[in-house]
């Protein structure tokens, strides 16, 4: 019985491990306040070698205001790190763009040299509304990546990504709602694809109706019964 014990034990321990070991670039995020980076502003922290600082800032605060003036005011206030290169970017396991964790303590976003601007902040602002309004678990178990990341482009003006720009196939749209998870939608060859299809599958959505479908998700509402998507 003694054994059992231990091997049960030892078992529940090595899945404990391989979660901290998975997410230990969210956690490193969420603990960047215990490092050398430095709080620029409230919860949002930044090193020395980040030189246009308030530029940076100016194109947070400018993102955010696009997001209340889309969707309707914020109510998320994530973690924002700011670094300077693709080093700094890489030790967070992201990308030299953007990237944005999600965690039960709320979204924490790494920005990259290349994602200091107000489209890029606008995208990952409203990834953490979409996880505030809906809460961590629903959000893992609720909310697909092809809609997660079709609504934050509706904020994101890049040229790529405007509905003026896109010539895709239904086919496609249809085929990017099939992806089940973050690995599917990012980890092929079709990545831009995928983007610009989930684009067009949320365009009939109205943006001021958002939040309050996802307080309906939030209280136990199927997704697909409330997007009809």
């Amino acid at each position: 019985m003694r054994r059992i014990k231990i091997v049960v034990f030892a078992c529940f321990l090595l899945v404990v491990l391989a979660g901290v070991f998975s997410q230990r670039h969210a956690l490193a995020c969420e603990a960047v306040g215990l490092t050398d980076y430095e709080q620029v502003a409230p919860n949002i922290f930044a090193l020395p070698s980040v030189e246009n600082i308030e530029e940076v800032l100016r194109s947070i605060l400018d993102g955010r205001q696009r997001v209340d003036s889309t969707f309707g005011e914020m109510i998320a206030i994530p973690k924002i790190v700011i670094v300077a290169n693709k080093v700094e970017a890489n030790n967070f396991g992201a990308n030299s763009t953007a990237t944005a964790y999600y965690t039960p303590m709320g979204t924490c976003i790494i920005l990259g040299p290349k994602g200091q601007n107000v489209d890029v902040t606008a995208h990952e602002l409203t990834h953490a509304e979409v996880g505030q309004r809906v809460g961590w678990l629903t959000h893992w178990l609720e909310i697909p990546v092809w809609f997660n990341e079709g609504v934050a482009l509706i904020v994101d003006h890049r040229k790529p990504f405007l509905i003026e720009n896109i010539d895709i196939s239904q086919e496609a749209i249809g085929s990017v709602k099939q992806l089940k998870s973050g690995r599917g939608f990012f980890g092929g060859t079709n990545t831009h694809e995928n983007y610009v299809a989930s684009r067009m599958a949320v365009n009939n959505l109205e943006p001021l109706q958002l939040y309050q479908k996802l307080e309906r998700v939030r209280n136990r509402e199927s997704f697909e019964s409330v997007f009809e998507m």
